[in-house]
């Protein structure tokens, strides 16, 4: 078997293992937070996004991807008070579609003006009410939920860093150095939007 072969096997092993570890430490973590908010544990989009891309030639070495969706960072290393930009909000509009916020938002505003409605005073004929328009229920919980992430803060899972410190690398590095029988050096790049 070509040195190459054997290098991209040994990186394919190396993303999987790290795929599985990432998404295992993730779900602990998310689950460990659930129970000290009382909350419920949910299947992550952030769980299900983690995949490994295969080891491929690019731009004259061999490298191998772990992609996960772009908010990990902030999953994983917290978030201090502060503003939400447009586009955060609009992300935060999706998720709470996807989450049922939004449906909670338009059930509770009905049942507020139909009590409002049925403590007025007024002899005209009453007026039939109706959910909120959803899309404006989605802005609403992003509204709702960008105000209170500018109070409070995130805190950190770390995730992804106590899996990738734990000696991984120095294993890989080893393995890579017994194939090729020389030193190497392991360079971990992040792509990140800050």
């Amino acid at each position: 078997m070509a040195i190459d072969k054997q290098i991209i096997e040994v990186l394919n092993e190396f993303n999987l293992k790290l795929n599985d570890d990432t998404r295992l430490s993730l779900k602990t973590k998310l689950d460990a937070r659930a129970a000290r908010y009382k909350g419920r544990s949910v299947q992550s989009r952030l769980w299900a996004s983690i995949k490994p891309i295969p080891a491929k030639y690019d731009s004259g070495g061999i490298t191998v991807k772990l992609v996960m969706n772009d908010y990990w960072i902030f999953v994983n290393e917290g978030r201090n008070p502060g503003n939400v930009s447009a586009e955060g909000q609009s992300k935060i509009a999706e998720w709470s579609a996807t989450r049922g916020f939004a449906e909670k938002i338009r059930i509770s505003d009905l049942e507020k003006r139909k009590e409002k409605q049925s403590k007025s005073k007024s002899k005209r004929k009453l007026k039939t009410l109706k959910k909120m328009p959803f899309d404006r229920a989605k802005k609403t919980a992003a509204f709702l939920i960008a105000r209170k992430l500018k109070s409070k803060k995130i805190e950190p899972t770390h995730f992804f860093d106590e899996v990738i410190k734990d000696g991984r690398l120095e294993k890989l590095q080893k393995d890579i150095a017994a194939i090729m029988q020389t030193e190497i050096i392991i360079d971990i790049q992040q792509a990140t939007k800050k």
